[in-house]
């Protein structure tokens, strides 16, 4: 094994540049990236009034439905959000739920990404290795490839970035299951001089019972949106 390891060495140095091309193709993207993360964590914090519209296909079946509530966001890693008197607290990886009747629930994500920094562009570059495979004035489109086992039901996932205003445009994934759908838009409104995201729409994928992906199509809608408020974090605190 060290004399294979040795002769992929020798040969990756031998293409001269090859080894520092992808290397700096890799961090002009977390670059890229950075900036699109340093300009939406101009938001310290939001509130908003929140509709979930989705439709779950699961074995040929669909079904419609609508929450609505409102959500609570502080930089960089809290989100609060209430929906049909169900109230779900994140803080990273922390996740709990009060329920309607008042039951305390602790809730654990499967094979999905790791949100320990927060909850903002950044989680690109601690979850993805990026490459960069087109790049213009209107639009970077940046490859991610999963780091970890965390996010193995996604082979990788295209980000679309707007370089004028450094946001986030939309995203496209590629799961191991080739017949499930992924992409998703990101609508922004410009309140108080920053953009803050409003909208999610698209398709993608939930996991059931911890064992299979079904389909799923979503669209988050937020309005009547407040920011930069000082929030205080006890909101955010769920109290178990």
């Amino acid at each position: 094994m060290r004399l294979v390891t040795l002769c992929l060495m020798i040969l990756l140095l031998g293409q001269g540049f090859g080894f520092s091309q992808i290397q700096t193709d890799q961090t002009k993207a977390i670059e890229i990236v950075n900036k699109v993360k340093a300009n939406f964590l101009q938001l310290s914090d939001a509130t908003m009034d929140v509709t979930m519209d989705y439709n779950i296909h699961f074995f040929g079946c669909s079904g419609k439905r609508r929450l609505t509530g409102k959500g609570y966001y502080q930089a960089p890693d809290r989100i609060k959000v209430t929906l049909n008197d169900v109230t779900y607290f994140a803080r990273g990886n922390k996740i709990r739920k009060i329920d309607e009747n008042g039951g305390k629930w602790y809730v654990k994500l499967l094979k999905a990404p790791d949100f320990t920094p927060g909850f903002h562009p950044g989680l690109i570059t601690y979850n993805f290795d990026l490459s960069i495979i087109e790049e213009n004035p209107d639009q970077i489109v940046i490859k991610g490839i999963p780091k970890t086992a965390m996010t193995k039901n996604v082979k990788n996932v295209l980000f679309y970035i707007d370089p004028k205003e450094n946001l986030l445009r939309s995203l496209d994934v590629k799961f191991v299951n080739e017949k499930l759908d992924g992409t998703m838009k990101i609508s922004y409104q410009k309140i108080n001089g920053l953009w803050v995201p409003v909208k999610l729409e698209g398709q993608s994928a939930v996991m059931v019972a911890g064992r299979f992906l079904v389909g799923i199509n979503l669209k988050l809608t937020g309005t009547n949106v407040k920011i930069n408020n000082r929030l205080p974090s006890a909101l955010f605190e769920p109290g178990f």
